[in-house]
Order: structure tokens, then sequence, then C-alpha cells
């Protein structure tokens, strides 16, 4: 192992460490130690990196799709400048509990993430989308019980998880005795499969009640060390495409036809689940969706599309993703001025559009051509690169 990922707030809001924000932590528990203190302590005394998991979504908080205020962005940054101040470098965060549950818009992916930077410039926040694409995430995260894979010609930085018991990813007064990942699985269809594609696995190890892996789990892995070796030859990761390093939230969306809300609420899960909501045309295209930011935001220089990410058999449908495109920006809303153009491959990989940098309020995305003769989109982002 090179790393681990500590659960510090899942769903439920309970606070692995002594939160000022909330009461509903270890400090009030009987277990009054900061486990976070303690579990980054523990692994960096044995050469490994820890990294964090946290749970936007909060129902103790009552922090859920709908319901978001300002006041409960401010606790989520709150909490999140806690973990990240507290504790030494930290190099990764796993975010659960976002786009899924209420979307990069309610709760804004640019606001969260630039905090994260301000606070820790390197850390890589791993969002769990729910999607094979790089949206909303510097890391590709595959959820296997989901049922989805690495691809075998992933290029992206990417993980994937599994669970090495049976019964899921807590743990069960069954847990000791339920079946667990045999070795063999771990290492020759997992570990082996994994490093080519530049997908590192994340195996769940619940801890019981006395903050304790079992004795089974540890015999396991202790299994897993004996015959698994890294392969020091792989090549490095390929280069990384340009990607919306501050995406914008805009505040409103109109469209030429179809409903625009679909095309920025921020909302994307289909691994596994059938939760995905899509901007869709009606009529001959050309058809557009204009971006209202609120206000004149300057050095916009890209715009992000994301097409569909449903399948059926297997397939990915690639009916309506945009193969024509054209980007235009306006500081008044009157007056627009071409951006970018061109076309795309009608498959699901997240497409860009690269521009130079200029300020503008609104921002048009028109489809000029599409698969079969209508124009969808799973998600539409602008801003910075």
């Amino acid at each position: 192992m090179t790393f681990g990922v500590l659960t510090t707030k899942h769903h439920d809001g309970f606070c692995l460490w002594p939160s000022k924000l909330t009461g509903y932590t270890v400090a009030n528990s009987s277990c009054r130690q900061d486990v976070v203190a303690e579990y980054v302590s523990a692994f960096r005394s044995r050469g490994l990196v820890p990294a964090l998991y946290f749970s936007i979504w909060d129902r103790t908080q009552g922090i859920a799709a709908g319901s978001v205020s300002r006041a409960d962005l401010d606790f989520v940054k709150g909490q999140l400048t806690e973990l990240l101040t507290r504790y030494g470098e930290i190099p990764a965060l796993v975010i659960d509990g976002w786009s899924w549950q209420m979307g990069l818009r309610e709760v804004p992916y640019g606001e969260i993430r630039d905090h994260i930077r301000s606070l820790q410039p390197q850390c890589a926040v791993v969002c769990l989308t729910g999607i094979t694409e790089p949206w909303g995430t510097d890391v590709v995260f595959y959820e296997e019980p989901k049922g989805v894979w690495t691809a075998p010609d992933n290029t992206y930085a990417a993980c994937q998880g599994q669970t090495i018991a049976a019964n899921g990813w807590f743990w069960h007064p069954s847990t000791p005795t339920t079946s667990l990942l045999t070795a063999d699985d771990i290492v020759h269809r997992h570990l082996e499969r994994l490093e080519p594609r530049w997908s590192t696995f994340i195996l769940n190890c619940p801890p019981g009640p006395r903050g304790l892996l079992d004795d089974t789990v540890v015999a396991r892995l202790r299994e897993v060390g004996a015959l698994w070796r890294p392969d020091p030859a792989r090549p490095p990761l390929p280069p990384r495409p340009d990607r919306l390093r501050h995406p914008l939230t805009p505040v409103a969306a109109t469209a030429t036809s179809g409903d625009a809300a679909k095309a920025i609420d921020g909302y994307s899960d289909y691994n596994g689940s059938a939760q995905q909501t899509l901007w869709q045309t009606t009529g001959a295209l050309p058809q557009s969706v204009t971006l209202d930011l609120g206000t004149v935001r300057p050095g916009i220089d890209m715009v992000s599309y994301l097409p569909r990410q449903d399948q059926v058999n297997g397939q990915y449908v690639t009916t309506g993703n945009v193969t024509g495109f054209r980007v235009e920006t306006s500081t008044g809303g009157v007056r627009f001025t071409p951006a970018a153009g061109g076309g795309w491959a009608a498959d699901k990989t997240l497409k860009r559009a690269k521009f130079s940098p200029r300020p503008a309020r609104y921002v048009r995305f028109t489809a000029t051509a599409a698969e079969g003769g209508f124009a969808v989109a799973s998600q539409l982002d602008c801003g910075r690169s």
C-alpha cells in the first residue's frame, strides 16, 4: 500500500474529528479522541500517505438537494477548512454526496474547489460523480459495486473502489465471519488489470467497533502483500487535457428549445443507476443554450460539454450527442462575439472548446449538428482553464 482514505464524515454527518461547527462529533461521544489526527499520524509513521473522504450531503445538518442555503455552504467550507488546516498535507480529498445527490450547481463546484485550492493547492479532488468522465473531478472514480470497471483503454488519472467484505462498505457484526475477496482476486483480477490502466485500487476494509480491522481482514491483506509487486516499468500517466480549473456557476440559462435548466444543474450519475438529466432539443438544428453568469466575469476561455452517459446492453448511447458546435460570448446579452467552433466525435467523452480569454456575462453554446438530428447535453460548463 502507498496511501489510505479515511471516511471523516459520511452522509449521517457524524464527524471523526472535534469540529467546532457541530456537536455531532467524537468530542461528544464515548470515544473522545481526534480519530483523524490519530489516523494521519499513524499512517505517516509507517510511510503511508493519508487521504481523506468527506460527504457534503449531511442529513443531520440538513444539507441536501433542494434546501442548500448560504449558511449551509459556509458550514461545508468551514468543515473543509478544519480538515485541510489541522492535519498537514492532504494529497487527496474524496468527496461524496455532491454531484449525484444535489448537483454541482446547488453546492457550486467552482466555489468549493477554489476554497480547497486556497488551503491545499496540491490536493486532488476526487468527486464521486457516478460517471466515467473527468467532469467535476481531478481523478475519475469507478465504483465497482455499481458494476463499473476502469476501461481497458483508460488514460485518465483514475481509481477503482471495491469492498473486501461481501456485506458492504461498513462493518457489521457478521463481518468477521463473512466471505472476503480472495488474495488471488485482489492481486490477479484487480491490481494486475488496473495498474496498466493508470488506476489505483481502493480496497474498502471497514474497522470494527474498537477501531481495528478484523483478524480475517488483516490476514488477507498480508497474503496480498506477499503476492503483489508493482511494475516499475509501467509508462507514466499520459499528459492531462486542458480542463476547467475555475468553473463558473450560472445564475440562469435559456434555450431555443428544450429545458435549459437541465444543462446546468450539475447533476449526473449513471453508473448502475438511471439518474441523468439532459437538455434535449426539439425542431431542426441549430439550437442553443445561453448561460447567464449574473455579472461580467473576466478571463473566460473554455466551455466544456458533457454528452449523455447512459448505456443500453453495455453500450453507451450516442443519439443526440453534439458533433458540430459554435460558442459565442457577450457582456450585455445583445451583441454576441464568436469564440470557438468546430466538430467532435459523437462518443461519450467530455468535450472542451478553448478560446482566447475574454470578459463575458453570457456564454452561448449552439449545436449545429448532432447524432440523430437533435441535440442533448448532460452538462454545459464554462470558466477559466
